[in-house]
């Protein structure tokens, strides 16, 4: 029997939940702040003190993507990594088996770990409002969004979606985007559980270090959210 240990991304807490429960799964599980995807070079860092850390594991199993090339260069120092081949939680959440998801142009994704994330767009509003008053913080966030048209909801089915929907109705209107509800899906979460690691995995063996190349695409494609900072 492997010993597998999974590291994954605060934002994913839900949904890795339910995947769990769904294959009876009992690896023990790592959680990092998603403060960390604000800056891939910090996200790296982290990543690498953690997997350094873990010990007489035959195998990382990562709850994330390639997150900004955030994933890009670390070393498989004391495991091989196992890797979803995707730009990111998002692109995760909303494949379906055999798929690439091609993400819906100018639209900014949340989940309900995005918006009760410490680094969520809906913080850092309210943050701003305290800084700043309203009329200047909705000019600020008009600005930073500009390259976007729409806020997307995706309903993960690891949570009541209809819970999250005035949040995301309110996030819509101070920052003039159109909210638009998409049906996502947990089977990357269960196939990273129960394997096979097959075309869907980026595979790192032991001593070698995470390229873009693992990934099937280049610097260019790899997606990254902006992450709102004030």
């Amino acid at each position: 029997m492997l010993n597998n240990v999974v590291i994954a991304c605060q934002t994913l807490r839900d949904e890795l939940n339910l995947a769990y429960a769904l294959t009876n799964c009992t690896y023990p599980v790592i959680f990092l702040d998603s403060e960390y995807h604000s800056d891939p070079n910090k996200l790296r860092k982290k990543l690498q003190e953690t997997v350094d850390s873990v010990k007489d594991a035959d195998n990382l199993l990562f709850a994330y993507g390639c997150c900004g090339n955030g994933l890009v260069g670390i070393h498989a120092s004391t495991a091989n990594l196992i890797i979803p081949k995707t730009e990111d939680c998002i692109s995760m959440v909303m494949s379906k088996p055999g798929e690439k998801y091609e993400r819906v142009k100018e639209t900014y994704f949340l989940t309900k770990g995005w918006i009760e994330s410490s680094k969520s767009i809906s913080k850092e509003f309210e943050n701003a409002l305290k800084k700043y008053g309203f009329k200047k913080t909705k000019m600020i966030f008009e600005i930073m969004l500009k390259n976007y048209k729409y806020l997307m909801l995706i309903d993960t089915g690891a949570y009541d979606v209809s819970e999250y929907i005035p949040k995301a109705e309110e996030i819509a209107r101070m920052t003039s985007l159109k909210l638009v509800l998409e049906k996502g899906d947990i089977w990357f979460l269960v196939k990273l559980l129960k394997g096979p690691y097959d075309q869907d995995f980026c595979v790192v063996k032991k001593g070698e270090k995470v390229t873009v190349e693992h990934f099937g695409f280049t610097d260019k494609d790899s997606f990254h959210q902006d992450s709102i900072v004030l």
